[in-house]
């Protein structure tokens, strides 16, 4: 059995949420009775969803993604099997969805715990909660929509790192040509001015071609989509004016990568 393979597949995630059926389960539970290491990955995924349960109670900040997203870019520059870093940044992704989903969950809870101390308004207050589910259930559709994607043999990630213009900056788009779709996930850049806005570019043997503007903090979007451009050799991220530039500004050109 191919213990990394059988890791890397997401089940065990699905397992600790309870998202498996019965017989699932069992397989399971027979599985990691028989290896060790099955066992001991069981073991910190509930022991990480558990602990940033209890310390934080409440839906994650954007800025723990952007993090999340930079640990993975160094992972996967620091291994050095051809195969070892792509499993490396599935595992974060897959464990960075998992956790957002549950933190998002828990919110939800106590709100509903919340709005059932209060008497009047009843009405009122089951129509929010509605709502609140509604909303819940389109981020955990976003985050399924965004593992799978991640998750694709064809997707690529193509890690942009800084060009001196700022320290430590670093983007990361996840390009897939057979599925013709681009999503990009920032790791760290500088908030822009209010009448600024970062753009994404492709780079193309007929030059730059824009692939869209995007946000630091996407609201309930873990990695956000762009426009798909074929044949690109590498990307770039450039500062322009809010609503985009339809040439690049080379003197605010903050991170680049190789699409190899």
């Amino acid at each position: 059995m191919d213990i990394k393979a059988y890791i890397a597949s997401g089940i065990l995630e699905q397992y600790v949420l309870g998202k498996l059926s019965p017989q699932e389960e069992a397989e399971v539970e027979q599985i990691a009775g028989q290896h060790p290491e099955i066992r001991q990955e069981l073991s910190a995924i509930e022991l990480a969803l558990e602990e940033y349960a209890l310390l934080h109670g409440r839906t994650p900040p954007p800025g723990v993604l952007s993090a999340i997203l930079q640990r993975l870019h160094t992972e996967q520059k620091l291994t050095a099997h051809p195969g070892g870093g792509r499993r490396a940044w599935l595992g974060y992704a897959a464990g960075l969805l998992l956790v957002a989903a549950l933190a998002a969950l828990l919110a939800l809870y106590q709100k509903n715990q919340q709005q059932q101390t209060a008497i009047a308004g009843l009405d009122q207050q089951l129509n929010t909660l509605r709502q609140s589910c509604d909303s819940v259930q389109i981020f955990a559709q976003r985050l399924e929509d965004a593992l799978d994607f991640v998750r694709q043999p064809s997707t690529r990630a193509i890690v942009m790192e800084s060009t001196g213009l700022s320290e430590g900056a670093v983007a990361t788009v996840f390009y897939n040509p057979e599925t013709r779709r681009s999503l990009i996930g920032v790791g760290q850049l500088p908030a822009p001015a209010t009448d600024k806005q970062y753009q994404l570019w492709a780079i193309t043997s007929a030059g730059p071609v824009s692939m869209g503007v995007f946000e630091l903090e996407a609201e309930d979007q873990p990695l956000q989509e762009v426009d798909f451009v074929g044949e690109a050799q590498a990307f770039a991220v450039t500062l322009e004016g809010r609503g985009g530039s339809p040439v690049p500004t080379l003197a605010q050109m903050y991170v680049l990568g190789n699409n190899s």
